[in-house]
């Protein structure tokens, strides 16, 4: 297989940095678009992700001894103990990312100031307490993180299916390929329209099953999009899969000449990864899992993956082997 991208160009580049916050603005219900501005962000790729604090910044956290009185619990007064700030951070896929020129210069020579795009929705203490930071705050994050999907060098069309929160690095990825020149049709799928995170654009409507430039983010690069919804509320009437494998049969695509790019649900990105291992296209699936250190240190975000081994298969890690694999690979 041949790829435009390296296998891992930043993992000898990441860092933690304190970004400034640009904007915070809700897209629709629960579902946030947050920009960031950092100094010299190393490079990344679409299908990578962020480790962000979600409780203020601190410059250092110091250790201290709790006195356990006899008679009672511990007084707990630390923040993260006493107050809703969570500990851990919180893993977030990239929407899009852009590089401007720095007010400022460094050892000589002109800096770069990088915007990064996070979508995120507010389901938990991390993400309503990240939905209100206001304009000119900073919050840490760790990162880039992972490795991203690679761009097919022969495959001349790409299909990206996005679900929910795994529509956003379908985002960052269509402005990629489409600077690539491939042929690009984004598939995304919600629940209902009103968690929909994405910008329709008025004047094109959302025809069930057929790609138009209804979805702002995609249409300023010229992708077409579906929107699939499964209580049938908007676009396509039911699961953006089922949508996805309807456009496969009736479009006559040559496998061969076909990328298909997936994030969401776990049962979505089974049910599109399991077409396209039965149809001989080759299909790269970005997986999710609840992550602690996002490093491959704790060893809480394991998935089975098959291997030349004698048993078949091995344990991988989401944060640090992935979380972009082969469909092929991926044993469910």
């Amino acid at each position: 297989m041949t790829t435009s991208n390296p296998s891992n160009p930043t993992q000898a580049r990441r860092g933690t940095f304190l970004a400034e916050v640009l904007s915070n603005e809700a897209l629709c219900e629960e579902h946030f678009l947050i920009r960031l501005a950092v100094p010299d962000f190393p490079p990344t790729r679409p299908g990578q992700f962020l480790q962000v604090q979600c409780r203020l910044p601190t410059e250092q956290v110091l250790a201290r001894e709790i006195p356990w009185p006899r008679n009672r619990p511990p007084r707990l007064t630390q923040p993260e103990l006493a107050d809703k700030e969570p500990f851990l951070r919180r893993p977030f896929s990239l929407a899009g990312r852009r590089d401007l020129p720095a007010h400022r210069r460094r050892k000589g020579r002109a800096g770069l100031r990088t915007e990064l795009d996070i979508i995120y929705r507010t389901i938990g203490t991390g993400t309503r307490w990240l939905s209100g930071v206001k304009v000119g705050g900073r919050i840490g994050i760790l990162g880039p993180l992972g490795n991203g999907f690679a761009v097919r060098d022969d495959k001349p069309l790409a299909a990206l299916v996005g679900g929910g929160v795994g529509i956003p690095p379908m985002i960052y990825l269509a402005e990629a390929l489409a600077k690539a020149d491939r042929n690009v049709l984004a598939f995304n799928g919600v629940r209902t329209a009103s968690l929909l995170p994405l910008k329709l654009t008025s004047d094109r409507p959302c025809p069930a099953g057929r790609g138009t430039l209804c979805v702002e983010e995609f249409a300023r690069h010229n992708v077409e999009s579906v929107v699939a919804t499964d209580d049938r509320s908007l676009g396509f009437r039911g699961l953006v899969s089922e949508a996805f494998e309807r456009w496969l049969s009736d479009a006559q695509v040559a496998p061969a000449d076909l990328a298909v790019y997936a994030c969401g649900p776990e049962a979505m990105m089974r049910a599109v990864g399991k077409t396209c291992v039965a149809r001989g296209i080759d299909c790269q699936l970005a997986l999710e899992r609840h992550m602690a250190c996002g490093m491959g240190t704790c060893q809480s975000c394991v998935c089975k993956i098959r291997d030349a081994n004698e048993r078949g298969w091995s344990f991988k890690l989401v944060c640090a082997d992935g979380p972009v694999f082969d469909a092929r690979d991926v044993m469910w």
